[in-house]
């Protein structure tokens, strides 16, 4: 077995003699899920993981990842606000560690939980909910099914561009009773001011996307999700997405920080 000494002198020579790490990519696997994994064994304790958001021109966010099981007092104004409104049978989209799932629960309502990610079913149901996997555009769910949808969290992002919006209201639909609402929350992008966003939605304009148009992986300690499309717009960008679909909007809440949440009625 190599010794300490033995250890500090390897490198010590390898630092004179100029020679260089190997580089090694992050593995290509479910980040969102090793994370809340992470998050759950370690208590879900606030600053012990966190959450690394890499956008396609470099730049990088971090989250604390306890925020996704933060208690109902904790959450955004606008989220406690929407999810007094959630009534009857309720779907929720992209459901993450399950907090909304867990509170409607508690309040005694049927609440089916749908993620993309193993880890997250996992960890819900671990925590109680009985979530099932599903993505966004192909739900696991039979037509008319639901009097609430859940698209909580800055969900709104799912619909990440023109194109892809269409498809997925449509999705929202088809499981939709007659008369469901769609809770949901999002984030304007003109709301961040700085140079590093207002060049990335020029950007995305000249390639013939909305400015708002996140490319971006989510990483979690040395692995890394795939690469894909997350969605900030604007209140009247979201109103010109729904015109052509089947809901539409009856109630905004907006902060003074650029976030929002929308109820959204069916047409039919």
């Amino acid at each position: 077995m190599e010794t300490e000494t033995q250890a500090g002198a390897g490198a010590e020579t390898g630092a004179r003699s100029g020679a260089a790490l190997a580089h090694v990519e992050p593995a290509t696997d479910d980040a969102i899920g090793h994370l809340l994994l992470r998050c759950l064994s370690a208590g879900a304790e606030p600053g012990a993981v966190f959450e690394v958001i890499e956008r396609s021109d470099g730049f990088v966010g971090v989250c604390d990842a306890a925020e996704y099981f933060a208690p109902f007092e904790d959450w955004p104004t606008r989220e406690r606000s929407l999810i007094s409104r959630a009534r009857g049978a309720v779907l929720d989209i992209g459901c993450g560690a399950g907090r909304h799932a867990l509170h409607l629960r508690e309040r005694g309502l049927d609440v089916t939980a749908v993620d993309s990610s193993p880890g997250a079913v996992r960890v819900c149901r671990e925590r109680g909910v009985p979530a099932r996997p599903g993505t966004a555009g192909e739900l696991p769910c039979p037509d008319g099914s639901y009097d609430t949808l859940l698209a909580l969290g800055a969900n709104l992002g799912l619909l990440g561009g023109r194109a892809r919006a269409a498809e997925l209201l449509a999705e929202f639909a088809r499981v939709a009773a007659p008369g469901a609402r769609l809770l949901a929350t999002g984030r304007d992008p003109y709301a961040s001011t700085g140079r590093v966003h207002t060049d990335y939605h020029e950007a995305n304009r000249r390639a013939g996307r909305m400015a708002g148009q996140l490319r971006i992986r989510i990483r979690s300690g040395a692995v890394a999700g795939s690469w894909f499309d997350y969605l900030y717009c604007s209140l009247p960008e979201l109103e010109e997405l729904l015109a052509p679909s089947d809901w539409t909007p009856v109630e905004a809440f907006e902060d003074p920080g650029g976030g929002y949440g929308v109820v959204l009625a069916l047409r039919r």
